[in-house]
């Protein structure tokens, strides 16, 4: 029989501390294998100790175009920013998408930061608010993987045979699972269900635990659920049910 390798990564480190702590948390206690880093905000240096402390945490890149400013220089990636050199929203790009040139340039800026801060190269890279199922995201994200040979969050795009047969060199999980719906997220009764049926091969399940407080209302439309899936993601009584059912927990390092 294949194996069935879970990797269960929470987006959105650092994104507030309270996000963070809330995810290290649910690492340290629970099921959580994966996380992926947002390199375009703030980051002390105590909390990336502290991630690198994490010897089974795997840290990923969260390639991120929609918050905050960029990392590259801003007359280089205009079509990303606002007039006041902030990142456009999500509708802003689906009305006209930013040169694909420019897209590129940031992400290799960030994953270069990545590098700088954690002496290291990411597990793997994937794109905040999943922008990479739209093709110009997709075609700069998976240059940069090819070129620094990473595994990629897998996107609808691949269910397109010929754009999986000309991407069949990118890395990515056999099956995903996961939702950007704000107003929803992962219950006991859903997540154990997938875990009893899940399929063969390699599968991330995508969630997004966290602490909510004034800073996190204050820049992101998803609160409440976090503190759900904090809940649920760190439990100790979920990794027992994963060993019995003869789950392998991983992180995207599997890949190498």
């Amino acid at each position: 029989m294949k194996q069935r390798i879970l990797i269960v990564n929470a987006d959105d480190c650092n994104l507030t501390p309270k996000v963070t702590e809330a995810i290290l948390k649910a690492h340290a206690t629970g099921i959580v294998t994966s996380t992926t880093f947002m390199v375009n905000l703030p980051a002390a240096a105590d909390v990336v100790r502290e991630l690198l402390a994490c010897k089974k945490l795997g840290v990923g890149l969260h390639l991120n175009l929609t918050f905050g400013e960029p990392v590259s220089r801003a007359a280089v990636v205009k079509g990303l920013l606002h007039k006041d050199g902030r990142f456009k929203r999500i509708p802003d790009y689906l009305k006209k998408f930013p040169p694909t040139a420019e897209i590129a340039e940031e992400f290799k800026a960030q994953f270069h930061r990545f590098v700088k801060l954690f002496k290291r190269s990411p597990t793997h890279v994937d794109v905040h608010h999943h922008l990479h199922d739209h093709l110009p995201f997709f075609e700069a994200l998976t240059s940069l993987a090819k070129k620094q040979g990473l595994p990629i969050r897998w996107t609808r795009l691949f269910t397109e045979p010929q754009i999986r047969t000309s991407r069949k060199n990118v890395k990515t999980t056999d099956h995903f699972y996961g939702n950007l719906d704000p107003h929803t997220f992962w219950t006991d009764e859903v997540l154990r269900h997938l875990l009893f049926t899940l399929p063969e091969g390699v599968s991330e399940v995508m969630c997004h635990p966290g602490w909510v407080d004034d800073e996190l209302c204050a820049i992101s439309s998803l609160t409440f659920p976090r503190e759900r899936e904090y809940q649920l993601f760190s439990s100790n009584e979920l990794r027992r049910y994963i060993a019995r059912l003869g789950i392998q927990l991983a992180h995207f390092g599997w890949f190498k």
